[in-house]
């Protein structure tokens, strides 16, 4: 039920943020399961990594003890020991928008088999990434509960996940692109509340996920490695969702 429950507010969440828009996308006549990719203009690579490589530096300087402790203090006061575990379900969030628009019909810059396969590309390359730098710093974690805080593998995955939303639809509705980044940021915001990372974990995670992400849609790998594309001809997919109810209508012509 907690399930449904997250998926009803998704699409609720979505709903609005789609009819609010200033902007709003055009949609598709049937859902882009494997075809139909949106020609865009692509940004210089100089323009996609200074943001993220800025977090980076930014998280590398403040990462002395003595720095990141102060930074510790002060971040967390204002809440006076508030904890909770929401920051556990909120990185993926993105990808439940992100899958929502395109049941939605929501127009993207790619279709739902290539958004799946270079958001698994991000995740996985970003993970690694993370997971090397945690294995090899063996930096503690500021409740001193275990040697790994250094990056956030949580802020990471957050951030990856809001990239590819954001690359997906910044094109065609700015406000369903910019929705991820609310969930990113409350989920490295979390993690420095509940005193599982400090702040340079943080600020390391993003820049990660940020800078893998943009990579990966620039260079776009394995793009047209496609074997279902004569699928989307023959494939009806609609959702239904109410009150009390959360299912779909599936058909596939052979």
């Amino acid at each position: 039920m907690k399930l449904v429950k997250y998926f009803k507010f998704l699409a609720v969440f979505l709903f609005v943020l789609n009819f609010n828009a200033q902007e709003i996308s055009k949609r598709y006549d049937k859902i882009n399961w494997f075809g139909n990719e949106t020609s865009i203009e692509k940004p210089k690579l100089l323009k996609k990594v200074i943001a993220p490589f800025s977090l980076m530096a930014l998280g590398l300087s403040v990462n002395s003890i003595t720095t990141k402790t102060k930074l510790q203090e002060d971040f967390r006061k204002p809440f006076n020991g508030f904890e909770t575990s929401v920051d556990d379900v909120l990185p993926l969030a993105p990808v439940g928008i992100m899958y929502s628009a395109d049941l939605l019909k929501l127009k993207a810059r790619n279709s739902i088999w290539n958004q799946t396969k270079f958001l698994a590309i991000s995740q996985i390359t970003s993970v690694g990434i993370v997971l090397i730098l945690k294995n090899t710093l063996k930096i503690m974690r500021p409740d001193s509960s275990t040697f790994n805080s250094f990056p956030s593998g949580h802020t990471t995955i957050a951030f990856t996940s809001s990239q590819v939303l954001f690359n997906e639809f910044y094109q065609t509705n700015k406000v369903v692109a910019c929705s991820g980044l609310l969930f990113s940021i409350s989920t490295g915001s979390l993690r420095i509340i509940n005193n599982r990372h400090w702040v340079p974990d943080v600020l390391m995670g993003a820049g990660i996920g940020i800078l893998v992400t943009n990579l990966v849609y620039h260079f776009e790998p394995l793009k047209n490695w496609n074997p279902w594309k004569k699928l989307n001809k023959n494939l009806s997919f609609q959702p239904s969702i109410s009150t009390d109810y959360l299912g779909a209508n599936f058909k596939l012509k052979l």
